[in-house]
């Protein structure tokens, strides 16, 4: 969202009667059974004039989020946090029908790649280590203290997780199909550059060297060689493939979300790269059938030099 997020702070040890508190409860610690058990850690201000999601007015617009002074003791727990607060904003401005429901304010913040940092930060844990000096021994007694984040119990958490990493992970495995397609196919435009390089070589060669003798049959397709649009169609071919692949590579490798819009883009680059890669078989063995017919008029050391220039 290009929001503009004004943030300020409120003292840790904030209590209801105090006027400088929270004025509302929109992310609380809770106990096990999903209940808000102490105090307020963060608040958004929703506006009642929240413009439209996606829309212009959207663009800088305004929106302040309160947090308790101690915010920065748990860096993860933070940023589960903003997520939870940003997501009110985002389903408020959608006019979502649950927008007001606090579970599906956490599920959404899960949804927009917060998933793995609220695993980590919806659970702070505190050890406070005392000792009592005996006369003949001491004892040393260790408390702990554990505080949990966020709406959903245990189990609801981790059936949501679980559901989208696996979401993700299909996701990734078609991401890295995608790679090693789009690898392949960058390595058969290679090819065929190679066999074009070659093609105008062999031409360039017999060009210098017009006393060769050439058969009427080789004669009639030489010529063909030079007819308006020919080699510009190799060109054009070579051209076009290495934009598919460089706009297809970037997309995929800068990929990490995973909309039905991105999903539907790169249906769209695979239907257009197995159309292309037929479209490079093809000019290959044309190109190859070309190369045959100058091969036969081009001499030994000048083979021999192409074939080791093109190893490079």
């Amino acid at each position: 969202m290009p929001i503009e997020v004004n943030i300020s702070y409120v003292p840790k040890g904030y209590r209801p009667s105090v006027s400088d508190g929270f004025q509302s409860t929109h992310l609380v610690k809770t106990n096990w059974r999903g209940k808000g058990s102490s105090g307020i850690v963060a608040q958004v201000s929703i506006p009642s004039y929240l413009p439209f999601y996606g829309t212009p007015s959207m663009v800088n617009f305004p929106i302040n989020v309160r947090l308790s002074e101690n915010c920065e003791e748990n860096p993860a727990t933070l940023i589960s946090i903003m997520a939870h607060e940003l997501s009110h904003i985002v389903l408020c401005s959608m006019w979502h029908k649950k927008k007001e429901n606090e579970f599906y304010t956490d599920l959404t913040a899960m949804l927009f790649g917060f998933a793995k940092v609220m695993k980590t930060g919806r659970r702070v844990v505190k050890k406070n280590t005392t000792t009592d000096f005996g006369i003949f021994s001491n004892t040393t007694t260790t408390y702990t203290k554990t505080t949990t984040y966020g709406y959903l119990s245990d189990d609801n958490f981790n059936f949501a997780f679980h559901k989208i990493e696996s979401a993700l992970d299909r996701q990734k495995s078609t991401k890295n199909k995608q790679l090693k397609k789009l690898k392949q196919f960058k390595k058969q435009l290679g090819k065929t550059k190679k066999l074009f390089f070659s093609f105008e070589k062999y031409l360039e060669y017999l060009e210098k060297n017009l006393h060769k003798k050439i058969s009427s049959k080789d004669g009639q397709k030489i010529s063909a060689f030079y007819q308006p649009g020919y080699i510009n169609n190799f060109h054009f071919v070579i051209r076009k493939n290495e934009t598919i692949l460089k706009n297809f590579l970037k997309f995929v490798e800068s990929l990490k979300t995973y909309t039905a819009r991105d999903i539907e883009i790169m249906q769209k680059y695979d239907t257009q790269l197995k159309s292309v890669n037929k479209e490079l078989a093809r000019q290959d063995f044309l190109l190859k059938k070309d190369i045959n017919v100058l091969k036969k008029y081009v001499g030994f050391f000048h083979k021999l030099k192409l074939r080791f220039f093109n190893k490079q």
